[in-house]
């Protein structure tokens, strides 16, 4: 019998070999690159864009578009959030406002992006900015208002500094729910970046997909998605290395 451990490491091998396999079954099936790439013609297709300095170029500048605009985002909403989170009024003036940007579809902003910013490097930045500061903002409010009364209490009665307050019992409780944004919002930021090359990008993995489509390139197409899976893997494996250091370093202090 398999220990519980191995079998944790062994089920997403087994799925993506499942997966891998429901692929090229069905590229044999199909039989057509233009329509269904099988898994060999994408990985050297794959290994092709690797190779080259304009693949690696484009991987850096939807890197860059992506996590500037996830700092922004960031940086803003946890400002927003904790103000929300801390003054009542506030947060029934603005939680209505944040919902509606959070419902509003990333095509319509692709529309005002083209008229703001035009097409290149600030609207895709703007996009990922636009789908990810609603998200942010309201988990980060309602874990501040989620926060234990009785420690606000003791807090002051022990009169504790603001900042101290703030860290060790709004931060600590908002915690939690910044994480579980965090995780949700990496997977959208790297389809928001990508749709937002493919519509207005000068350059980037979206506007190489976009420049395939033209040219009726599909396993290309498959390639650079394949690319975009894999930095989101990395991207939450460095996640999950960043929350648990911050985790550790909050006990600590």
């Amino acid at each position: 019998m398999l220990s519980s451990s191995r079998r944790k490491q062994l089920a997403p091998i087994l799925s993506v070999g499942f997966l891998l396999l429901v692929w090229f079954v069905a590229s044999l099936l199909v039989s057509s690159n233009l329509l269904l790439p099988g898994p060999g013609e994408t990985i050297a297709e794959f290994t092709k864009i690797l190779s080259s300095a304009r693949g690696w170029s484009n991987i850096a500048e939807t890197c860059s578009k992506a996590f500037i605009g996830l700092f922004l985002a960031l940086g803003m909403a946890m400002v927003t959030g904790f103000l929300m989170g801390l003054i009542d009024v506030l947060y029934k003036l603005l939680r209505p406002l944040v919902v509606i940007l959070q419902s509003i579809p990333i095509v319509s902003w692709l529309a005002l992006a083209i008229f703001w910013w035009g097409v290149g490097f600030s609207s895709p930045v703007y996009i990922v900015l636009l789908t990810l500061f609603p998200i942010f903002t309201i988990n980060i409010a309602e874990g501040v208002r989620n926060v234990d009364k009785k420690l606000v209490e003791m807090a002051k009665v022990y009169r504790l500094s603001r900042k101290v307050v703030l860290r060790k019992i709004y931060l600590s409780s908002a915690f939690p729910f910044i994480v579980s944004s965090m995780r949700v919002g990496v997977g959208i930021m790297w389809k928001s970046v990508a749709v937002a090359e493919f519509m207005v990008g000068a350059s980037g993995i979206g506007r190489a997909m976009s420049d395939a489509k033209y040219s009726i390139n599909t396993t290309r197409v498959f390639a650079y998605t394949l690319i975009l899976v894999i930095l989101g893997i990395l991207t939450e494996k460095l996640l999950d290395l960043l929350i648990g250091r911050s985790a550790r370093y909050a006990l600590k202090n």
